[in-house]
């Protein structure tokens, strides 16, 4: 399982951003991590489920430092990456920007999508002097979302979230140990009762069910990838209920692993 805790952005576009279409043709889960930038996503087709605020929306803006995980199904979308640096040139202290994206019925929400479109078309292109245009999309991009969707974080927020980082790093490293809550709290030097409370509050997950989703889909992802038995890749990432994983599973997947083997194998 591929684990990234914390995210830096390697522009594609020489403006100094990132801007990509993204294509999956799968079910995934990417565990809990946070970014030094301001990361929007923009879904063409299927589903993205964002976690620090569960929201179903068209675009999602991520904030830097948030915390989040991402579970999909298959699905198409831009992906746009900007450095804080980027945005310090036209706004102050933009690692305070928080956003919320709640009417999908007014215009500004639907000049966002608007703009990702005009990106893509004119990214594909590649014309002579097309960035001079990319980058004016982009400015009346971020003008709009920063005017009609952001508010500022507290202090005190960046500071809780902040304590809980070691700790998810720790987890999504070692999911396939054995982890209780208690020896998690020592490594941390926390209260195990705190620990919970604060996880729950800030994470929308308990840590069990935290841990228990990360072995689920590094299941899934060996299980479409690999032959080796069934069996030995529940033990391989601590699902040691052979019964309970099949029945969680089928919840989240519809299938049984054995089907969704089948499926993949006989594409």
């Amino acid at each position: 399982m591929t684990v990234n805790h914390h995210e830096n952005v390697i522009p594609n576009v020489d403006i100094g951003v990132r801007f990509y279409k993204s294509n999956v043709d799968k079910y995934g889960y990417v565990p809990f991590h946070w970014h030094t930038s301001i990361e929007i996503v923009c879904v063409l087709d299927g589903e993205l489920k964002f976690n620090f605020n569960g929201k179903s929306q068209q675009f999602m803006v991520i904030s830097s430092g948030v915390i989040h995980d991402v579970t999909n199904t298959p699905n198409t979308a831009f992906v746009l990456q900007i450095p804080l640096k980027f945005i310090e040139n036209y706004h102050k202290h933009p690692e305070l920007l928080k956003f919320q994206i709640q009417d999908k019925n007014s215009p500004n929400y639907q000049k966002i999508i608007n703009y990702f479109l005009e990106l893509n078309q004119i990214n594909d292109r590649h014309y002579a002097g097309y960035l001079f245009d990319f980058g004016a999309v982009l400015l009346f991009l971020l003008k709009v979302l920063i005017t009609d969707f952001s508010t500022s974080k507290t202090t005190k927020q960046a500071i809780n979230t902040s304590n809980l980082k070691e700790l998810i790093a720790f987890i999504n490293l070692n999911y396939a140990k054995p982890l209780s809550v208690q020896y998690l709290a020592q490594k941390i030097n926390y209260n195990p009762n705190y620990l919970s409370r604060l996880f729950k509050q800030q994470i929308g997950l308990t840590i069990t069910d935290y841990i228990y989703k990360i072995r689920i889909n590094a299941f899934y992802q060996d299980l479409i990838k690999t032959d080796k038995p069934i069996s030995e890749l529940m033990i391989k990432h601590g699902l040691n209920n052979a019964k309970t994983t099949r029945k969680t599973f089928k919840n989240i997947y519809n299938k049984l692993p054995s089907q969704i083997r089948n499926d993949f194998h006989n594409k």
